[in-house]
């Protein structure tokens, strides 16, 4: 029986044979029906489909009437640098289609990063890095409750609680309180699969009719699974309506809100009228940026502690530089200090290679004067993408691309490896959100690996990496859970 992945590709794909029946591109080959799937379906572990169409017809597959995939790393640099429109027919579907992700028009995301940039830049993260420390250190307390002996604690849903109190703790000066649901259960890290699914489903079958024009009260009925995620949709949105109508400059705290990034221009502006900002764009960029951090640093938090957990030399070499680093447990070790340590910053950059990040390809639209792609010219009008998974198990780039090796970001070869290493994407439209996620990345490794000794639970099946494509990688198989103890001082 076909499933459910090759049975939208294959029907998708009919309905654009229907509307475009020229099949353009006619150079690059592809069996398309499968390259469909590959593109829009599932993507990795569970079929390898796309590396094997890559595999059988080149570095360039035509995944789509008027779209093309490359393999050739090289080719991301000329996709991403360049100036290139996001193709509206993905991010339009995308259920916060006002937000700044989705913004296709480059002058207009231009204008939004700008106002969102300052409040998301390194000198902002290092203000508000005691609000990251503050959750991480909830996170070290609440694993440490996971003793051998008793329950272990299931890593990607401790590491995604984390990272959701921090992120609502940094634009909305309050967390969820994630960390302290019994379990990492707080229903929405549990959600946050749902939606993912929710997404794929709006892309291809509602982008006509997108979810937001349903009623929450019929969407509880219709999907009570999605909840706790309208629950934070509403708590935004009343958050919004009363900033608008009382908006403080900062909290008590002096902590700056999100709110106030989009609006103090047009307080500033006496031309304007003080609230001309959309509340729909206020609600779905904050939306989006709590969803975008989230996702991202928990899989990558989690990759790494599979693969530590599994290398112990490698392991090892990260417990002893933490330990002549920051000898003191009791003591405040600060991101900036962490960034020093070689072997952990190693540690980190093989944990974003190997995590699937955004496992969707992100597709531009090439201009009107056509472009050359990895030596492949192409005509305007051209869907174009290349997956960032590609460029970070390629080969020639990162030998025995599969294993967990650290050591490879160490080399003197370190700055042209990390040309190639994208999980935050480049050029224009690169994540805003970087140097939050860095911070994260480094304060959440050092804490749990100096101060923690976590082991292995296996006794539920051997954990596995595999996932499927759900733009954001939703993991399948079975759960990375450990046991965890608080190391000597």
């Amino acid at each position: 029986m076909m499933d459910i992945p090759k049975m939208i590709g294959v029907s998708e794909l009919t309905l654009e044979l229907t509307a475009n029946p020229l099949l353009l591109l006619s150079a690059h080959h592809g069996d398309t029906a499968r390259n469909r799937n590959c593109a829009r379906g599932s993507y990795h572990p569970t079929d390898d489909i796309s590396f094997e169409l890559h595999r059988v017809y080149g570095p360039v597959v035509r995944v789509g009437p008027r779209e093309l995939h490359f393999s050739d790393p090289n080719a991301y640099d000329d996709i991403y640098l360049a100036k290139f429109i996001k193709d509206p027919n993905h991010y339009k579907a995308l259920p916060v289609s006002d937000a700044l992700v989705s913004t296709t028009d480059p002058q207009e995301a231009s204008k939004r990063r700008l106002r969102l940039g300052p409040y998301f830049s390194r000198k902002a993260v290092l203000e508000l890095e005691s609000q990251v420390q503050k959750n991480v250190n909830r996170l070290i307390e609440t694993l440490s409750s996971f003793t051998p002996g008793g329950r272990s604690a299931d890593l990607l849903l401790a590491y995604r609680s984390t990272s959701v109190d921090i992120m609502t703790s940094y634009l909305f000066s309050h967390k969820v309180g994630a960390l302290d649901v019994p379990n990492f259960q707080h229903p929405l890290v549990l959600v946050m699969d749902s939606v993912l699914q929710n997404v794929w489903i709006q892309k291809h079958f509602l982008s006509p009719f997108p979810l937001e024009n349903i009623p929450h009260s019929i969407l509880r009925r219709i999907a009570p699974a999605m909840n706790p995620f309208l629950d934070l949709i509403e708590s935004i949105s009343q958050k919004v309506g009363e900033y608008t109508l009382n908006p403080p400059s900062t909290d008590d705290a002096g902590h700056k809100l999100v709110f106030d990034v989009f609006l103090s221009e047009h307080r500033d502006d006496s031309s304007a009228s003080p609230w001309t900002v959309p509340r729909k764009e206020l609600l779905e960029e904050c939306l989006q940026l709590q969803f975008a951090g989230t996702d991202t640093i928990a899989s990558t938090c989690m990759v790494g502690s599979f693969h530590l957990l599994r290398e112990q030399d490698a392991l090892a070499r990260l417990k002893k530089e933490l330990v002549e680093a920051w000898p003191d447990m009791e003591s405040h070790m600060t991101y900036d200090s962490l960034e020093r340590l070689p072997y952990l910053t190693a540690v980190i950059k093989e944990s974003l290679r190997l995590s699937p990040g955004g496992v969707s390809p992100f597709p531009r639209v090439v201009g009107p004067s056509g472009a050359t792609v990895a030596g492949c010219e192409v005509p305007d009008k051209t869907t174009v993408s290349c997956a960032s998974y590609f460029v970070h198990t390629n080969p020639s780039i990162f030998p025995v691309p599969d294993r967990f090796i650290p050591e490879r970001w160490l080399g003197s070869n370190t700055r042209e490896l990390e040309k190639y290493l994208v999980p935050f994407t480049k050029g224009p439209r690169t994540c805003l959100g970087i140097n939050l996620a860095w911070c994260e990345l480094y304060l959440i490794f050092a804490n749990v690996y100096r101060k923690l000794d976590l082991t292995l639970d296996d006794t539920h099946g051997k954990p596995s990496l595999e996932f499927r494509d759900y733009l954001l990688p939703l993991y399948c198989g079975n759960k990375l859970r450990a046991f965890a103890q608080l190391r000597c001082p």
